[in-house]
């Protein structure tokens, strides 16, 4: 039983999120034991039965637990297999976390979404992985021709509506910090950025993420794009790098033009393969573990551990992108790796992406032994981002303005996302939920959309317009959409139809190194700066094409 009159100003799910976590990692309760049923529990805590929903997700969205239909929550993560540093709050912000595989095996668990791919080593070669050093096969969003005709709506840019930035208080800072005259509006940035926000970002992470940073670790860029260089040449020249496959093609492209040999990996449903990482010379691999782009797959805690166990074998870094993790509109924030494994985890995260692009600011943290490197090689470097730019940025952290605007747009993007779902869910009953793909996804082709496994059904579908064709599957954070499409659509068709209607929508495809199948019908859909209306004036047309297409 928890007390939960010791959580003190924790919120009592939060509380007994942590309690759970911390008896699965520690072996108190063991791999595949079944957990309470949520009424049980919130009897036994003399708590609400929503605290206890709330609780059982956060760590289901984490991989700790699973759930059986018709069974109940059962542990997912053996931590007999792990020497994990204990997950509390105050070890997680440690510095000497270590974690060790006792068994090497293994999970080849399938994702939510069927692989087609073989397993073996990186090395082999029927391997599951790609590796490529040249630009073939790197084309999709990147370079798509788009013809042009006036935009109905643009679901491929990862724009915000450009009435969600601060203007009145951003203008307010630039005034403030000119009329200080302050002299470091006029010299030379420093390479790893000025002092002063180097300073309020390390206390933002504390305060948000959970990570002890040393500001003196910190490098300021105007780009991941550029620190995603620093980092390939403190890995050495030539040296393999790995990639998420899918994932954000700019970071394979960039290995490639800097003469790196670049390691494509596939993602499953608890994230990256790390087996395939097994017997390579990887020495960086780049991932986005609390909000996979562009699937939505958190990587799990099982997954992470042997991720970071490899880590420490080989002597390799963790390159990990939070880009956007700001954006989650349900239960707490997912903990970032490096909060626990900071000697191993290069921490990084843009202020493009909540504020605007034109802001090119970025930053990362680099663990102790990389900062030494980096002080050795590219001392010499100049300071990338304009000394009157990051003075503005730190002014609007320190004064609490930054944390204050996520606080708006999660409120403005989580309503958002909700009436656009309801656009769905009002001509569709049912959707795929993200937390449930574990359990609905399995390896048959006929269940890899469980909704349209049938294809009999898309005949219904064309003559019963009160069903929608497109599924969303359900996510809860981010600022895009998956929508699944029936299996007898033609891809290529359909995207091309819908540019020459001025409508701009990628698929998952686009972002894989080279076409996969277990991707096919599914299309990623941003909203960061569409609208509603957009929305609703887009479905019509999409839904219409779609049927020409099958």
């Amino acid at each position: 039983m928890y007390d939960v009159e010791k959580r003190g100003n924790v919120p009592i799910y939060e509380y007994l999120y942590k309690c759970i976590r911390n008896d699965i990692v520690s072996g108190r309760i063991s791999n595949g034991e079944k957990l309470l049923s949520k009424r049980r529990l919130a009897r036994q805590e003399g708590v609400a039965l929503i605290t206890v929903e709330n609780a059982y997700e956060q760590l289901l969205v984490e991989g700790y637990i699973e759930s059986r239909e018709r069974s109940g929550y059962y542990v997912s993560f053996d931590a007999g297999r792990f020497v994990m540093s204990d997950y509390s709050d105050d070890s997680s912000r440690s510095s000497n976390g270590n974690i060790n595989l006792n068994h090497r095996s293994a999970n080849n668990s399938i994702g939510n979404i069927k692989t087609d791919n073989t397993s073996s080593r990186a090395n082999n070669t029927n391997s599951k992985a790609n590796i490529t050093n040249s630009n073939n096969n790197i084309s999709g969003v990147i370079e798509r021709d788009i013809p042009q005709v006036p935009d109905i709506v643009d679901f491929v840019s990862q724009r915000l509506f450009d009435d969600a930035f601060p203007f009145d208080i951003w203008s307010k800072l630039m005034r403030k910090v000119l009329s200080d005259r302050n002299p470091e509006c006029l010299a030379q940035p420093d390479p790893c950025g000025l002092p002063v926000l180097r300073y309020a970002i390390a206390g933002y992470l504390m305060r948000s993420r959970g990570i002890d940073a040393d500001p003196d670790n910190i490098i300021v860029g105007p780009g991941t794009e550029y620190l995603e260089n620093i980092l390939l040449i403190l890995s050495g020249g030539g040296a393999l790098t790995a990639v998420e496959d899918p994932g954000y093609k700019k970071m394979g492209l960039l290995c490639e033009r800097a003469g790196h040999k670049c390691l494509h990996i596939p993602v499953d449903r608890d994230g990256l393969d790390v087996s395939v990482l097994e017997g390579t010379s990887v020495r960086l691999v780049n991932i986005s573990p609390s909000h996979h782009f562009p699937t939505g797959v958190v990587m799990s805690a099982g997954r992470r551990a042997q991720l970071v166990d490899w880590a420490e074998r080989e002597d390799a870094y963790i390159a990990e992108d939070d880009y956007d993790s700001e954006f989650r509109f349900s239960g707490r924030p997912i903990p970032p790796i490096a909060a626990a494994y900071p000697e191993r985890v290069i921490y990084m995260n843009t202020f493009t992406r909540t504020l605007a692009p034109s802001i090119r600011i970025a930053f990362m943290v680099l663990p102790d032994k990389l900062m030494d490197r980096y002080r050795q090689k590219l001392s010499f470097y100049s300071g990338t981002v304009s000394s009157f730019e990051q003075l503005v940025l730190a002014e609007f952290i320190n004064g609490g303005y930054y944390e204050r605007h996520l606080s708006r747009m999660r409120n403005y993007y989580g309503k958002r996302r909700e009436s656009i779902m309801r656009l769905f869910e009002s001509k569709e009953k049912g959707s795929i939920n993200r937390n449930d793909t574990k359990e609905k996804y399995d390896d048959t082709k006929e269940t890899h959309d469980n909704i349209h496994a049938d294809r009999s059904d898309n005949q219904k579908q064309k003559e019963n317009s009160e069903t929608s064709i497109f599924v969303p599957i359900k996510d809860v954070a981010g600022l895009r959409i998956v929508l699944k499409a029936p299996d007898s659509l033609d891809d290529e068709k359909f995207i091309k139809a819908l540019s020459d209607k001025g409508i701009k929508l990628s698929c998952i495809n686009d972002y894989c190194y080279s076409h996969n199948s277990q991707y096919d019908h599914h299309f990623l859909v941003s909203f960061g700066a569409a609208s509603e209306a957009d929305f609703a004036k887009a479905l019509p047309v999409m839904e219409k094409a779609a049927m020409e297409c099958m």
